[in-house]
């Protein structure tokens, strides 16, 4: 740390922070301490907040909190910038409530962004974001320290565990789940109060030297926004108010039964709350600290539970956090095994070769596969034994691997509201076999595990999903009889 003070004294756990820009902090003349956030839309229980108070405690200084959106990010459309507005709506009214000044920028075209961390940097004595291994962040925060001449910190507020205390890529689940284990004592019951603010705003008149911008208002004017309209807002809302409102349900609601539940198309039995941690708009922790007070740990439901939301969501971070962007989605950072099979397999003829366009179009000859793409274009994900299901299909239909890999990030990118994340590269790059061991070998695939919609109805009832995202005309899906139904 520059200047000669450790974080540990400001009460900071050092393992959850990036020296992006490494310069010492200015001696003097400096307005604030600007907290840039780009990931975690939430005041309570963020890291990265609590990293920039601490600093502006130290410092004498207030603390900003800067917030933007540009129009021109991949894939923007009414339905992510709809979502990112709700929870901004959240952070105003969260920041006024601590007495911090928030400042909003929404250039409605890309002529209309400026490169405002530069010139904010030349006020601020530091700035501390979020750090976040995969999509646009790194490069933001890369592209931050070439204009910046004041220290640049990037905080890990995304994981329970922080990234930087798995050392190591890992192989699976079995690999990283005993190093969490020992670690969950240590920060699963950890809760992030809030910490005070010392060096208020009051009395100092900070103006942010551009034109600010109403989320609210921009939120209901979605049409004046150079983006896709195409991919039109969701029914369900973002934020943290909706976040907070969504954990209540699933741990009254679906909690229970979820180890047996939740994968099963038919029961609806997911929690539905990885928009919210995609979007920061809550912590792992505060999830898997509700869970374990609604039903304690020796719950299978809640084990469950944990296994998804701490083991496998932050097996993706690991990933991510150890493997360079440009690398993510590439068949040359699956296993050894999967290559070879993959590569070995890759001139095998295909049963179908559908184009983009069909596939985005859901007109393919499987009538499970193309349900499973229509939610996806309306709910903004796919129930996510179906996701597996679907990505399977995408990389038999595609010409090659990295071809099947591209189309099922561009399909899910564009419509999900819990895409371009961490578990989400880390669930398509399964798909070709990441985190997974080799299967009887077989066409196309190779040893790389197979689904298939035959087998899935043969698991599930499939019916009420059908009923629901079906179409007349799709080809027909064998569904399961309902247990004591007579044979036909």
């Amino acid at each position: 740390m520059p200047n000669g003070f450790s974080w540990s004294e400001l009460g900071v756990d050092s393992a959850r922070l990036l020296v992006i820009k490494d310069v010492p902090l200015p001696d003097e003349g400096r307005d604030f301490v600007l907290y840039w956030c780009m990931v975690n839309h939430r005041v309570e229980e963020n890291h990265a907040l609590d990293v920039a108070i601490a600093l502006g405690n130290h410092l004498a200084l207030p603390v900003v909190v800067y917030q933007a959106i540009r129009p021109d990010y991949p894939h923007a459309s009414d339905r992510l910038h709809a979502w990112a507005l709700e929870g901004m709506a959240d952070m105003a009214t969260a920041c006024a409530s601590r007495g911090l000044p928030y400042w909003l920028e929404l250039p409605r075209t890309s002529r209309q962004h400026h490169p405002r961390i530069g010139q904010l940097g030349r006020r601020a004595a530091a700035i501390v974001s979020d750090f976040f291994p995969t999509y646009i962040i790194p490069g933001h925060l890369r592209g931050a320290a070439r204009a910046l001449n004041v220290p640049l910190f990037a905080v890990d507020a995304s994981c329970v565990v922080p990234m930087q205390r798995i050392p190591s890529l890992q192989a699976g689940a079995y690999t990283l789940r005993p190093k969490l284990q020992k670690l969950w004592p240590e920060y699963l019951g950890r809760t992030l109060a809030a910490r005070p603010l010392e060096a208020a705003s009051a009395g100092r008149k900070l103006e942010p030297g551009f034109e600010l911008a109403d989320a609210k208002h921009a939120r209901a004017n979605l049409d004046g926004f150079h983006i896709d309209h195409a991919v039109t807002p969701l029914a369900e809302r973002g934020g943290r108010k909706a976040a907070l409102k969504a954990l209540d349900a699933f741990l009254h609601e679906k909690l229970q039964g979820y180890d047996t539940g939740r994968n099963d198309p038919g029961l609806a039995h997911q929690s539905g709350l990885s928009p919210f941690f995609h979007w920061g708009n809550l912590f792992a922790g505060e999830a898997a600290r509700a869970a374990i007070r609604a039903r304690g740990t020796d719950d299978p439901s809640v084990r469950s539970f944990l296994e998804e939301l701490l083991v496998r969501r932050e097996l993706g971070f690991n990933f991510c956090f150890h493997t360079p962007e440009n690398r993510q989605l590439s068949v040359e950072s699956l296993p050894g095994w999967a290559r070879e099979t993959l590569t070995h397999h890759q001139k095998d003829p295909r049963e179908h070769l559908y184009s983009l366009e069909q596939l985005e179009h859901a007109t393919t000859a499987d009538g499970l596969w193309n349900a499973a793409q229509r939610e996806l274009v309306a709910r903004g994900r796919i129930h996510n034994y179906l996701r597996m299901l679907w990505g399977k299909k995408i990389l038999e239909w595609s010409r090659t691997p990295d071809e099947g890999l591209q189309r099922i990030a561009h399909l899910n990118d564009k419509y999900a509201v819990d895409g371009r994340d961490p578990a989400s590269v880390a669930n398509f790059m399964w798909v070709l076999g990441l985190h997974d061991r080799p299967f009887q070998e077989r066409k196309v695939l190779g040893k790389v595990r197979p689904m298939s919609s035959p087998r899935t109805a043969e698991k599930y009832d499939l019916a009420p999903y059908m009923a629901r995202w079906g179409r007349p005309g799709d080809p027909p899906v064998k569904l399961k009889r309902a247990r004591g139904a007579p044979k036909p």
